[in-house]
Parts: structure tokens; sequence; C-alpha cells
């Protein structure tokens, strides 16, 4: 499964969508939760929805891919909250048979500083193949709940999990960011189309 939910960059979900387009995935899921900000959207023909999360697969590649992708954040700062939304999905992702998830973000990189691929991941093994194909293992950080809790969750039900972290030089990603990112996702996950 690869995950792209806005966090404190848009990088993650902008993968998202545009490996949906690039692989001509399918709809096949909506994840809402009690946990989701308690209001509705509006879209420009007046249509209302809840807040959600979208799971899309493509069967045109090899692997399969399942890609989960949403703009919407766990409203609580209540660790019940995180834990279970995201536990949730973990379950929900074993028993599709997912094999592998690969959380995709963004961190914004400071004036001067070397824009980079890194990764964190549930074992070792992992973090040295990110590192064959170019990426830096990220050292000594704290991570935001999204990555934190996929990893951990992923890692206690015995299941595969890598975070990788473009970086950019603002909140908003650019086409060249996003692409470097799915690129190295391509040839970590070893996608072919």
């Amino acid at each position: 499964m690869i995950v792209g939910l806005r966090g404190n960059t848009d990088l993650g979900y902008q993968c998202a969508k545009r490996l949906v387009k690039t692989l001509g995935a399918k709809r096949f899921a909506e994840y809402y939760s009690d946990w989701f900000p308690d209001l509705a959207f509006v879209d420009d023909s007046g249509l209302c929805r809840l807040p959600r999360w979208i799971l899309h697969e493509s069967s045109s590649t090899i692997p399969n891919v399942v890609i989960l992708s949403g703009v919407t954040g766990v409203a609580s700062e209540d660790p019940e909250a995180h834990y279970s939304t995201f536990n949730e999905l973990t379950e929900f992702s074993k028993n599709l048979g997912v094999r592998f998830t690969y959380v995709l973000d963004g961190i914004i990189a400071g004036n001067g500083e070397e824009k980079r691929i890194q990764v964190a991941a549930t074992s070792l093994e992992l973090v040295r193949k990110a590192h064959r194909h170019g990426a830096q293992a990220l050292k000594g950080v704290a991570l935001p709940a999204v990555p934190s809790l996929f990893l951990g969750l992923s890692r206690l039900h015995d299941q595969a999990a890598m975070l990788i972290v473009g970086s950019l030089g603002e909140p908003r990603s650019d086409d060249a960011t996003v692409e470097t990112l799915l690129s190295f996702l391509r040839k970590v996950a070893g996608i072919k189309v």
C-alpha cells in the first residue's frame, strides 16, 4: 500500500494523486472516521461530502498497488484517536493481503540545505535497500503522527513498512519533487507498469 496524506506538506498527497492518475487506479473504498473533523466539504457544483480518505487499486502494475490518499487529518490530539484510526487501516491493509506499506511525506529543507530523499523503516534490511537506491536514513528525529503510527503499527503487526521523505523548499510541492519521490518509490518498490 502506498500512503499519501496531507500533513505538514502536501508532497505525499500530490504523489498519491499523480500515481492514481498515472496508473489508472480505480477507487474501491472510502475510509470515514469519527475522529475526522466535524464538517462537510462543498464542491464546485454544491454537493456536500464528509471528510474521508480514498483507497484506489491498480492491478495493471507488478506488484498490484493499493493507494490511500486524503487531505483530512485526525482532528483530535487524543492518542486513542490516532491509534484507533491507523490500527484500523493497518488491519484493513493486512486483510487485503498488502505485504508492504510505503508512506510518502515531505519536509521543508532549510536555506542552502541539500534536497534529498530520506527513509525510516521497520527493519534495517529495508533501510539498507533504500540506501542502495540513493536514500539517506532519517536519524535522531521524532516523526509526526501519520508516519509514526503507520510504521509503528505495521511493525507491531509484523508488516514491512517504509517512510520515504522528500525535501521541499516550501510547504507546497512542485512537479520536479513529486517526480523525484515517485521515481525513487518505483525503484525501491520494484513497481513496473
